[in-house]
């Protein structure tokens, strides 16, 4: 269990579109597909902002877009090129380290997990602002969108399977936790 204090926040940070991102940004793109790949990928990122989250529109240009990621390590999809994959998933934990070591050097943070598109810390609450210079700056040098949660506890027992409390009493809840009610038409 972790818990907020008078004196320490939590606070998640998560790439917006992690893997379609790090592709349009980074000019990344499956070899047999071209460079032209990128701009399409990028035509239907922009098109999913034209939904609100949690529409099936949006759900699913979020699950074409993850889907096309994905399938680049799938011998038997059109997107199939182990490098894109590859270079996607190494820039991108790369990425992710370079702004974790700077926020454990510069802000002093307790790291609590980490995934692959984002992690969560614990942070003094006079190094908020000197954190997200850091952030962006980082998003400026990577092309990447970080998204921020605050949470006020979280319980903890892998970083696949938790739940967080968010600060305005919400909870999300991951993995083992995940709940969703069963409908019967009795």
């Amino acid at each position: 269990v972790v818990e907020e204090s008078d004196d320490y926040l939590i606070i998640d940070l998560d790439v917006a579109s992690f893997y379609p991102n790090m592709a349009i940004a980074n000019k990344i793109y499956p070899e047999h597909l071209g460079v032209g790949f990128c701009d399409s990928y990028q035509n239907f990122y922009n098109e999913r902002s034209n939904y609100a989250k949690g529409t099936g529109e949006n759900l699913a240009i979020k699950l074409g877009l993850n889907a096309t990621y994905g399938n680049s390590n799938n011998k038997f999809s059109p997107f199939y090129d182990p490098k894109y994959t590859m270079s996607i998933t190494i820039g991108g934990q790369l990425s992710l380290c370079m702004l974790i070591e700077r926020l454990l050097l510069v802000c002093g943070v307790k790291i609590i997990q980490a995934n692959t598109d984002g992690f969560t810390f614990k942070i003094h609450k006079s190094k908020i602002e000197v954190m997200k210079e850091h952030v962006s700056r980082w998003e400026k040098v990577t092309g990447l969108v970080m998204e921020d949660a605050r949470y006020s506890k979280m319980y903890i027992a892998d970083v696949n399977s938790y739940i967080a409390i968010y600060t305005n009493g919400k909870t999300k809840m991951k993995g083992r936790y995940e709940y969703k009610p069963q409908l019967n038409q009795e």
